[in-house]
């Protein structure tokens, strides 16, 4: 089966938090519409996995109080991108290489929710854990599908 890697889970549900509470449009609507596209490539990428997984991540925020709740998720993509679970610097580049290849085993949503969960708490106690202001998904070439994926337009049509 080809499922998604964890990783780009916890990137693209960070993302759709993101652009939810920038934009005025419903959560439903880009889960929806980045589903479309990476479900072409991860079977499990479906709408209601997505939406989940970025509602649940909403409502921690919302629990927590904080002033600036967006920068947990862009440092958190951050941290996906750029590094693996053992801490170690994420491999994105490699001859016959591909970082976003699916993967056998699949990730539940949970998994995903308490990855972020513990992220945050770390983050807050620990600052080497931030991301420049700066940094952007644009910034791996070699991640232009995912980046591409995540920076569609959406409309209030998607939420159907």
């Amino acid at each position: 089966m080809s499922y998604a890697p964890d990783w780009v889970l916890n990137v693209v549900c960070a993302k759709i938090v993101e652009r939810f509470v920038m934009d005025s449009l419903p959560i439903e609507a880009f889960a929806n519409r980045i589903s479309k596209e990476l479900i072409l490539r991860y079977i499990d990428c479906k709408p209601k996995k997505l939406r989940a997984i970025s509602e649940n991540m909403l409502y921690f925020l919302a629990e927590i109080d904080e002033d600036d709740p967006l920068n947990h998720c862009h440092n958190f993509a951050y941290q996906s991108v750029s590094f693996d679970k053992a801490g170690r610097h994420r491999r994105l580049k490699g001859f016959f290489f591909d970082p976003l290849a699916p993967v056998k085993s699949l990730n539940s949503g949970k998994s995903i929710v308490t990855n972020f969960r513990a992220f945050v708490f770390l983050s807050r106690s620990n600052n080497s854990l931030t991301a420049l202001s700066e940094w952007s998904l644009r910034d791996h070439k070699e991640l232009t599908y995912l980046t591409e994926i995540l920076n569609v337009n959406v409309s209030v049509e998607d939420a159907n």
